[in-house]
């Protein structure tokens, strides 16, 4: 009977060893498969026709700067398609590259409070964008990266060098945070801040309006500009947040380039 019980603790005993390293695998593989899909996913390319497999490979491939796995080539060429990038190259890297630089001029990422929360001191902001995923550079001279945060508010990263390393924490970084909700019932209407004021037009940013992101606006001598009290201002007051409206008519250039209506200075 002694026999038979030490038999079988033997026996459990041996499963346990073996369900052990089988349930930490998982949870590696786990873990490695979702980091690849969130960087995939972050670059616009939807990984569901791909294997775990080459889903991890893919990511390993492009993040080890490698560009060697024939199958990272054929994804980066099908996601360069379909931004408009015409790319017949077998270049992987260099495909890569033409995506990021898309990225940069055209698309604002939206991200979550969490996920700037998460950020910690002493990051490079290399790691922190590819934690945040690529999005539009509209600095000049540095680096100033726009984010769209939990639909209603604008983080923007501003650096020099991506290997240069951020002092501040998530929590701090939070608190830069700018409302940009979009409350406006009235057609053309929408709020934004100012990147740029010149001598007849103002570069302003507006990540969470539904018609651009950024916008080029003409200032003609009709253009009415009052403070948020509605005494009048020119547009040397211009500046901060703004809640302007437009003609209807808008040039379709990058930015896109319009003529203001109205300007209020909500500062």
């Amino acid at each position: 009977m002694k026999t038979k019980k030490k038999l079988a603790v033997t026996v459990i005993a041996i499963a346990v060893l073996f369900i052990i390293p089988l349930s930490a695998y998982a949870a590696v593989d786990g873990y490695n498969y979702n980091k690849a899909e969130s960087f995939l996913n972050k670059i616009g390319i939807d990984n569901s026709e791909l294997s775990r497999s080459d889903t991890k490979k893919v990511y390993k491939d492009i993040k080890s700067d490698s560009f060697e796995y024939e199958t990272t080539v054929d994804v980066l060429n099908e996601r360069a398609q379909e931004i408009g990038i015409e790319s017949a190259s077998a270049d992987g890297r260099e495909i890569y590259d033409s995506i990021v630089e898309y990225y940069s001029l055209h698309y604002t990422a939206k991200i979550t409070s969490e996920q700037i929360k998460s950020i910690k001191a002493g990051m490079t902001y290399d790691k922190i964008i590819e934690y945040l995923g690529p999005t539009k550079d509209i600095g000049s001279g540095v680096h100033v990266l726009l984010y769209a945060v939990d639909g209603d508010k604008v983080f923007y990263l501003s650096y020099a060098d991506g290997k240069d390393v951020c002092n501040q924490s998530g929590e701090q970084l939070l608190k830069t945070l700018i409302d940009a909700k979009q409350d406006n019932t009235a057609k053309n209407t929408f709020n934004a801040t100012l990147i740029q004021r010149m001598d007849n037009s103002i570069l302003v940013s507006c990540p969470t309006y539904e018609k651009f992101d950024i916008i080029n606006l003409r200032i003609t001598q009709d253009t009415v500009i009052v403070f948020k009290d509605g005494k009048k201002a020119i547009i040397d007051d211009i500046k901060d947040k703004l809640t302007i409206t437009i003609s209807d008519v808008i040039a379709e250039s990058y930015p896109p380039l319009g003529t203001a209506l109205k300007i209020v200075i909500n500062n």
